[in-house]
């Protein structure tokens, strides 16, 4: 997502027309992982039998179950409704710290699940390659100098205080800051109706006071992280 007014009026519409209690996914999932997770999961759900509850618990905790069978485990439990098997998937998530994906997109369904048993509510899941926390998203932006000049160690500190100014003013958190020669990076949390576009114009126009040195046109995204050559790309376009 870009600076572009279309995609962010799109964006921040979407979020706001949404009703009912959200679910944001923590962990930073591929979206296209977190897409084959609720394929199978789906798969499982349509030909599910919601006596195996115990069955599947027992799979989920035998050493000597393949990954296959484990991940059938944790896609019917996290689908069976079963307060027993959400216990089940989140005592396993405890004692099993390693990070594991489809674990974690099974504890969130079958919470997601149990709500939706449970209250009248409308539940939603966000799905983001960037996941969030709480009923915050996670967002990674690249900002550029103007003609790619090199910051001055003033240009610098006052990045580094104006940026992580305006997020938390909006009720975010900034997490990652990185200034290079001619670009910095932000990665931060804030609310998902929080209007993310004025945001970050405002924090940019009040740096930009000091002499108009940041491109106004920026990188806004909550799929993924740039690497060095995507950010080596998305400099030097349009030269």
């Amino acid at each position: 997502m870009k600076n572009n007014n279309d995609i962010f009026d799109e964006f921040q519409q979407s979020l706001e027309s949404l009703k009912g209690n959200f679910h944001v996914l923590e962990t930073d999932i591929p979206v296209e992982k977190q897409m084959e997770y609720f394929n199978f999961s789906e798969g499982v759900r349509k030909s599910i039998d919601k006596n195996a509850v115990g069955s599947q618990i027992g799979v989920l905790n035998d050493v000597s179950a393949t990954a296959r069978e484990r991940k059938y485990a944790m896609a019917y439990l996290a689908v069976s409704g079963d307060v027993k098997a959400y216990r089940a998937l989140e005592t396993y998530s405890k004692e099993h710290s390693e990070r594991d994906d489809w674990m974690a997109m099974a504890l969130l369904q079958a919470k997601i699940t149990l709500e939706s048993e449970f209250s009248d509510q409308k539940q939603v899941f966000i799905s983001t390659g960037l996941g969030g926390k709480g009923h915050s998203l996670r967002f990674f932006s690249l900002f550029k100098s103007n003609d790619l000049k090199p910051f001055s160690a003033y240009q610098s500190e006052l990045i580094g205080k104006e940026i992580p100014f305006h997020i938390h003013k909006y009720g975010g958190e900034t997490e990652e800051l990185e200034i290079e020669e001619n670009y910095f990076t932000v990665v931060f949390l804030i609310d998902l109706k929080a209007n993310i576009k004025k945001m970050l114009e405002e924090a940019l126009g009040e740096c930009n006071q000091y002499g108009d040195f940041i491109n106004r046109s920026f990188v806004v995204t909550n799929m993924w992280r740039y690497n060095e050559k995507q950010i080596q790309i998305e400099l030097h376009k349009n030269e």
